[in-house]
């Protein structure tokens, strides 16, 4: 399956699983969950443990945090009360780390797991793809349907639009962002580097007040600009057009945080699907180092 088949059938995979799914269960177990939790998951479910996280600490008002997996060795866990640990096949060595300890245990996966909390969602027609990408949507669109008390018709609206995008490829692209888009900027620095599209280069927007523009002035540099339309937003916005040939800008379509997250991270799914498109790349087909087969089913000592 190449990525414009996985694209083009993206939405009614959504639908189909939030349609099969027990979506009252997830949301009685997500609403008991108290105290401080860890969310796990590693590449595009990482960019799942960063919504669910960000989901949790504004429905449940609990305090929220998002790791990788072998970070739960180093993390002293006496703090927190649950862990979540995210991934769409449920059945990887990262999964048994982060579930590995005393803590009350989740998962959120298509599939179930004995001795946890499953927040099992149906999902029939399997994605194969190297990036993921309705792998990734799922998740977050039953986490947002937790958090907007069932109302799908948001979800619908977000699905339905298009982006056009028109630039220049270029070997690095900054990302200028925030904790306030971090679910998106996350995908996007996941998505360009497992998918070879380039180098991507985080910033926060404070931080780039502080010297980090001195990249994009010595390098020739793409910069994809995650636009809240507040006052240094403008700012920005304003400068960083004398300076960079190409500014791509990601503007927020919504207030709500939350909901704007998920819109912002659907539309870097198609802006890296140009990226793809003008390298003459396919995210679902990557052309990968041999060192991956070695790497991904490691189950030893971390």
């Amino acid at each position: 399956m190449d990525m414009n088949y996985n694209l083009d059938i993206m939405s009614k995979r959504i639908f189909d699983t939030l349609n099969k799914t027990d979506l009252i269960d997830i949301s009685n177990k997500l609403k008991n969950i108290k105290g401080n939790t860890l969310v796990t998951g590693a590449g595009g479910s990482y960019v799942v443990a960063k919504f669910v996280a960000k989901v949790l600490e504004n429905k449940n008002n609990i305090i929220c945090e998002a790791i990788s997996p072998r970070d739960i060795l180093y993390k002293n866990l006496n703090n927190y009360n649950n862990i979540i640990s995210a991934s769409y096949s449920g059945n990887n060595y990262g999964v048994d780390v982060s579930l590995s300890n005393n803590l009350n245990k989740y998962l959120l996966s298509r599939n179930k797991k004995d001795g946890v909390i499953n927040l099992n969602y149906i999902n029939t027609d399997i994605e194969k793809s190297f990036i993921s990408l309705s792998s990734t949507m799922i998740p977050l669109s039953i986490m947002l349907n937790y958090y907007l008390d069932g109302n799908t018709s948001i979800i619908d609206e977000i699905l339905s639009k298009n982006f056009n995008f028109k630039f220049k490829n270029k070997k690095v692209y900054e990302i200028l962002s925030g904790v306030d888009s971090t679910v998106a900027s996350t995908f996007l620095d996941s998505t360009i580097t497992e998918a070879g599209l380039g180098i991507p280069v985080l910033h926060d927007k404070y931080d780039f007040c502080h010297g980090r523009s001195t990249l994009g002035y010595v390098f020739d540099t793409n910069m994809i600009y995650i636009n809240k339309d507040k006052e240094l937003d403008k700012l920005f916005i304003n400068e960083l057009k004398k300076y960079y040939d190409d500014l791509i800008i990601l503007n927020k379509c919504y207030d709500d945080e939350i909901i704007n997250e998920y819109y912002l991270t659907y539309m870097s799914i198609y802006l890296c699907k140009y990226m793809a498109f003008i390298q003459n790349k396919d995210l679902s087909i990557v052309n990968y180092s041999e060192i991956v087969k070695k790497l991904y089913k490691y189950k030893g000592e971390m």
